[in-house]
């Protein structure tokens, strides 16, 4: 019939972007998400916007703020700290102890070639763990011995340093009920942040924050962070080139 070929063409069209649409949201449903109960490997996974072009909101595990912050999903491929609201994140990811801001960089050797044994905090294992230092630049997550490194990482006589940050409400619009340590009258206090920003003294629950906190007093403790520059043999050879 003459009028069949135009109607065969217009179906197998319609048929091609069903297929598409369909693959597209296969694509988008299928995105990872985390576990329902991770473990702290995947929270501590850099976020992945995957190479798709979808322009998704969703929400990651941050190891350097310890908080969760919102990212923009392509729509497919990427890891699983991929969360699709804050609280999902939150409650996946409540379990990393809050530690100090130069315990959660990763291991770096810096640029030079010396053998130096050190210690650094690994936020994956919570432990103090050993790594060879070349002997110049490099960051402070970097102690002479493995006692440094658990006195100023996980110190149960005074309490992490981020204890005694002050209150911060971030820079988002939201209201979310949190806690946090208030250093003068030594107690866990109620205060609303904005979904984003901030600093580590921010937690879910007051629980989580007495656990952490119950050791910190009035007085900030005083640290002695490592000192990763050039030494002074080089520095003068530098000076000289």
């Amino acid at each position: 019939m003459p009028g069949l070929a135009p109607l065969q063409a217009k179906a197998m069209d319609s048929s091609a972007r069903l297929g598409w649409l369909l693959l597209l949201l296969g694509q988008v449903l299928g995105a990872p998400q985390a576990p329902a109960a991770p473990n702290q490997e995947v929270c501590l996974l850099s976020p992945e916007e995957g190479p798709c072009r979808a322009l998704i909101p969703r929400w990651h595990y941050d190891r350097y703020t310890q908080t969760c912050q919102e990212f923009t999903y392509g729509g497919c491929e990427g890891n699983a700290n991929n969360f699709r609201s804050l609280e999902s994140c939150e409650k996946s990811c409540w379990m990393i102890r809050k530690v100090p801001k130069i315990c959660r960089l990763e291991a770096d050797p810096g640029p030079c070639r010396g053998y130096l044994k050190r210690y650094f905090f690994n936020l994956t294992s919570m432990k103090c763990e050993k790594f060879i230092y070349g002997g110049c630049y490099g960051n402070d997550n970097n102690f002479q011995d493995e006692d440094s490194c658990v006195d100023y990482c996980l110190s149960e006589k005074t309490g992490p340093s981020l204890c005694y940050s002050p209150k911060d409400e971030g820079l988002c619009s939201s209201s979310v009920t949190r806690y946090y340590y208030n250093s003068k009258s030594q107690s866990c206090e109620e205060f609303s942040y904005t979904g984003c920003g901030g600093n580590a003294n921010n937690f879910v629950t007051k629980k989580d924050c007495h656990s952490i906190c119950k050791k910190a007093g009035s007085k900030k403790p005083s640290f002695n962070k490592s000192r990763n520059k050039l030494p002074k043999t080089l520095r003068k050879l530098q000076g000289k080139i």
